[in-house]
């Protein structure tokens, strides 16, 4: 049998929460479990045996999992194999992340044992507007590791079971937080039905020192050598660019940031099942 977890996490955030599991897996199991970062890589074919177990998480884009995580992981291929899926949000909503995580590996011949949620900083959080910031802490990582021994104990019993990912419920935010959110988003759609705008991460070139940190951390390639130019069709507005700055010269307006930072800061606790 063979323990193994992959990951698509620009920045961080979902590559420290599978880490936390992983180091409960192996603390119940006594075995080593490998991780497969796919963030900076290509998506690679990878065939797993029916005894196998795989760790997945990845980042959640509008309530689902995000579309370049399904690519990066589309080489997978199971046999039945055993699959425990982890999204990783914002701290506003999961919604669909899960169910939808679970879709896309039980059509590439996985069985999903086990199901969470956890939070992660938000991408477009900010000194200003906070969301989720320092997350997961650690709390969050305790949790993880929680997760993960109870992971291990059942694959110790071998007692690992398909799960019903719908099972595993969101914590709703206020209804207040909710109604605000939902007429910024009607607003916000109308706004740029009437006159469209693309957010984009802009440089400060006089704080630039062309150090290529940018260009390091961008798991499209969207950057230019010069660490200036970009691909407006290649960014994922991931903001890995903005937080690995050394310099603080690149940063990300986007007006979801201060709605999101006034009506999301209630902290949200990591949910699983297994």
């Amino acid at each position: 049998m063979k323990i193994q977890a992959l990951t698509f996490s620009p920045t961080g955030t979902s590559a420290r929460v599978i880490e936390g599991i992983m180091n409960g897996v192996g603390e119940e199991t006594g075995r080593d479990v490998a991780l497969l970062d796919l963030t900076l890589k290509e998506s690679v074919e990878r065939t797993y045996d029916a005894d196998d177990v795989v760790l997945l998480s990845g980042p959640v884009y509008g309530g689902k999992l995000a579309p370049i995580a399904k690519q990066r992981l589309g080489g997978m291929k199971g046999a039945g194999t055993r699959c425990i899926v982890v999204a990783v949000y914002g701290n506003r909503a999961f919604e669909n992340a899960v169910t939808d995580f679970a879709s896309f590996v039980e059509e590439r011949g996985f069985t999903v044992v086990g199901a969470g949620a956890f939070v992660g900083e938000h991408s477009y959080s900010t000194d200003e507007t906070p969301i989720a910031a320092g997350r997961p802490d650690a709390a969050d990582m305790e949790e993880a590791r929680r997760f993960g021994r109870a992971i291990g104990e059942k694959i110790a019993a071998g007692t690992l079971a398909k799960i019903d990912a719908a099972g595993l419920k969101d914590i709703p935010a206020p209804a207040e937080s909710l109604a605000n959110f939902k007429a910024f988003v009607m607003d916000y759609q109308r706004q740029q039905a009437e006159s469209p705008r693309v957010y984009l991460p802009v440089v400060d070139e006089e704080l630039c020192n062309g150090c290529g940190s940018c260009v390091d951390v961008c798991p499209t390639g969207a950057i230019a050598a010069d660490g200036i130019g970009l691909d407006a069709a290649k960014c994922i507005k991931c903001c890995a660019c903005v937080k690995e700055c050394p310099q603080g010269a690149r940063t990300l307006y986007t007006p979801f940031a201060k709605v999101l930072s006034a009506n999301f800061n209630a902290r949200k606790a990591p949910v699983w099942i297994v």
